[in-house]
C-alpha cells in the first residue's frame, strides 16, 4: 500500500517495529499453553493490521480477544467440571457396586470438606433409611405369614380330621370352629388391606364429621362383654374420612373389650384446639415400657392371650396410622387403673 505526499511523491508507510519482550508463561499446563496461544494470536492480529486506522484496529483486536476469551472460558469450565465431577463419578461407581450386592453397604466419604463429602454423607443417610425400610418390610411379611398360617393350619387340621372319620366327628362343632378360623383370616386380611392403603398415601374424600355422634354410633353397634358408658360433648366437628375414623374408633373399642374386666368408659371432649376420644378400661393395663411397642404392627405384650382373645396385633397400629393421616395422634395416657387410650384430632376450621 502507498500514498502520495504534498509534492506528489510516492511514500511507502513504514512497517511499525513492534517492541520485543520475553514472556514467561506456565506452559507446563494446558491452560498456560492456551494463554500463550491467545497472546500470540492477539499479537498476530495487531501486526497484520498495522496499516489500518485506529478505530479499525481496536474493533478487530476486541473481536479477536473476545473470541479467545470465550474459548478460554469454555476450556476452563470444561476442565473445572471434569475435575469437580471426578468425586461424583467415583460415587456413582460405588453405588453401582452396592446395587449388585445386598444394598446394606455404604459409600466412602471423601475427607475433602466440600460438596463431594456432603453428598456422600447424604447418600449414606438415604442408604441407611432404605436398609431400615427393607428390614421392616421383611419383618412385616414374616409376621403376616405367621398370623395367616395359624388359622389356616387349624382350619386344615379340623377338615382333615372330619374327613378321616366322618362317622365319629361332630359336623356342627367342626363347622363352628372352622367358621371361627375363617373369621379370623378375614379380619387379618382386611387389616392388611387397610394398612396397605394407608401406606400408599391414599387420601379418601374428606367431610365435616361430628366426632361425638360418630363415637356414639360406633359404640351402639357393639355388644361388649362388660358395660360400656359413652359421654360425648356435642358439636365437635373434625374433618376427615368418616369410614376411616370410624375404623379407628372401632379398633380402640375392640381393644378395650378384649381386656376389660368389669367396665369400659368412653369420653369425647374438646381439648384446646382439638377434640379427644378417650377409651378407658379396667383391665391389666399397659406397662409404661410398652406404651410405644403396642403401636407396632403384630406386636403383642402377651402373644398367647392375645390370640385367644382374637387379636391380630394390627388394631392399634391401624388406629394410629389413621390418626396420623388426619393430623392427629393415638397415645397411651396415664391412668389410675387399666389402660387409657387417647385419640386426638384437630378441630375443623
Amino acid at each position: 500500500m502507498s500514498v502520495r505526499n504534498v509534492d506528489d511523491r510516492r511514500v511507502r508507510p513504514r512497517r511499525p517495529r513492534l517492541p520485543r519482550a520475553r514472556v514467561t508463561s506456565p506452559t507446563d499446563t494446558a491452560f498456560g499453553c492456551l494463554m500463550v496461544t491467545a497472546v500470540g494470536a492477539a499479537a498476530a492480529v495487531l501486526y497484520a493490521l498495522a496499516g489500518v486506522g485506529r478505530p479499525g484496529v481496536l474493533a478487530a483486536v476486541m473481536a479477536a480477544l473476545a473470541g479467545v476469551a470465550v474459548a478460554s472460558v469454555r476450556w476452563g469450565m470444561a476442565h473445572s467440571a471434569r475435575g469437580s465431577l471426578r468425586p461424583v463419578e467415583r460415587l456413582r461407581r460405588e453405588l453401582d457396586r452396592l446395587t449388585e450386592d445386598d444394598g446394606g453397604g455404604r459409600v466412602a466419604v471423601p475427607a475433602s470438606g466440600g460438596e463431594a463429602e456432603r453428598l456422600a454423607e447424604r447418600v449414606n443417610e438415604l442408604l441407611a433409611q432404605l436398609e431400615s425400610a427393607a428390614l421392616q418390610r421383611r419383618a412385616f411379611i414374616s409376621d403376616a405369614s405367621h398370623e395367616l398360617r395359624t388359622p389356616i393350619t387349624g382350619l386344615r387340621t379340623r377338615i382333615e380330621l372330619a374327613l378321616a372319620a366322618p362317622e365319629d366327628g361332630d359336623a356342627v362343632e367342626t363347622l363352628r370352629h372352622s367358621l371361627a378360623d375363617i373369621d379370623r383370616l378375614h379380619r387379618i386380611v382386611e387389616d392388611l388391606l387397610v394398612l396397605a392403603r394407608l401406606d400408599s398415601g391414599d387420601i379418601p374424600l374428606r367431610e365435616p364429621i361430628d366426632l361425638g355422634a360418630l363415637v356414639e354410633a360406633e359404640a351402639g353397634l357393639r355388644s361388649p362383654p362388660v358395660p360400656m358408658t359413652v359421654k360425648a360433648e356435642p358439636g365437635l366437628i373434625v374433618g376427615g374420612s368418616r369410614k376411616r375414623l370410624g375404623r379407628a374408633v372401632r379398633n380402640l373399642l375392640a381393644n378395650a373389650e378384649r381386656y376389660a374386666a368389669a367396665r369400659i368408659e368412653v369420653e369425647v371432649r374438646a381439648d384446646g384446639d382439638g377434640a379427644v376420644v378417650e377409651v378407658h378400661d379396667d383391665g391389666p393395663g399397659i406397662p409404661f415400657a410398652d406404651r410405644d411397642r403396642v403401636f407396632e404392627r403384630f406386636a403383642r405384650l402377651d402373644p398367647a392371650r392375645s390370640r385367644e382373645k382374637g387379636g391380630s396385633g394390627l388394631g392399634l397400629p391401624i388406629a394410629r396410622e389413621i390418626a396420623l393421616s388426619h393430623g392427629g395422634t393415638v397415645q397411651v395416657a396415664d391412668g389410675t387403673y387399666g389402660a387409657r387410650l387417647v385419640l386426638r384430632l384437630p378441630l375443623a376450621r
